[in-house]
């Protein structure tokens, strides 16, 4: 999730490989015919580690998963298909090199901003958000890729944590999860990048692109909306302006967006409380906070 893996795009102080990385980055950088390269170090990414590559002729990052990436719900295989097809649109940066079995991504470096949650607020960014999130849902789907479940990935976490939450009673979580689950209809699936934090956009020159595309997939067309809207507590402006960009603004939509809302911050504090029985440190108000919606 992006509250601790999000990364800003080009910010990060240029050293040699970490140790524990050296050789992965040497054997990556002589496979793709970099010469007098210099690392840069990108911050975030709790639960991975990403790097730039740069010398005369390219510019790259370079993702290495964490061990625990794979028990937080990310899938290798589904981001880098998901993001060759993004690429190909000019919806997010091009793919160089994946190995999702050695938790491998390597993507051309985009020169940009990460968009500052106080610009998330502003119509105008919320429309061209709402927009990239139709031109995405437009794409024809990679065969064979896992259906996303954001409902069934929260009851994952939620049983993940039994007894040894003490923030939230998770039996009442999971019971109302069940309810949220039973009572939303099945939808037909698109393509979904699941984790719309504003860092995990960047304002290029050439438009908004999206990183970070880990937990993508096929998924429910109105879990994209109600990710923005939960990360950034959007209010009704805000949501109008989303859904303009998005160009479909109806009753049955609004109510799915406000359904898949709930299930998202449910998703979001069982990750982040996975996250914390997997070494990381999630932010004790935001779990405060996010227990405090669920059990309004």
């Amino acid at each position: 999730m992006a509250c601790l893996a999000a990364r800003d795009a080009g910010a990060g102080m240029k050293v040699a490989p970490p140790p524990e990385l050296a050789g992965q980055v040497e054997a990556i950088a002589a496979e793709l015919g970099l010469a007098g390269w210099q690392v840069t170090l990108l911050p975030g990414g709790e639960a991975n580690r990403t790097l730039r590559l740069q010398d005369a002729s390219h510019d790259l990052v370079l993702r290495v998963a964490g061990a625990m990436s794979t028990a937080l719900g990310a899938n290798g295989a589904s981001e880098s298909a998901m993001q060759v097809l993004a690429a190909g649109a000019g919806l997010a940066p091009g793919v160089v090199l994946a190995r999702p079995g050695a938790g491998l991504l390597v993507t051309r470096h985009a020169a940009g901003r990460a968009i500052p949650r106080e610009q998330m607020h502003e119509p105008t960014t919320l429309a061209r958000i709402g927009r990239w999130i139709a031109a995405l849902q437009a794409l024809p789907l990679p065969p064979g890729l896992p259906c996303v479940d954001l409902a069934g990935r929260a009851a994952g976490y939620l049983g993940r944590l039994g007894s040894r939450a003490a923030s939230a009673p998770v039996d009442e979580l999971t019971r109302r999860l069940e309810r949220q689950r039973a009572a939303l209809a099945p939808a037909a699936a698109v393509c979904c990048h699941h984790d719309l934090h504003h860092r995990n956009f960047i304002d290029a020159a050439s438009g908004l692109l999206a990183v970070d595309w880990e937990y993508a997939g096929p998924g429910d067309p109105a879990a994209d909306l109600a990710s923005c809207i939960r990360y950034h507590d959007l209010g009704p402006r805000g949501t109008d302006a989303l859904l303009a960009g998005y160009g479909t603004d109806d009753a049955a939509l609004r109510a799915r967006v406000a359904s898949l809302g709930w299930i998202f911050d449910c998703l979001w504090f069982g990750w982040n409380a996975v996250a914390a029985l997997e070494g990381l440190a999630p932010d004790p108000a935001l779990q405060a906070r996010l227990a405090a919606r669920l059990l309004a």
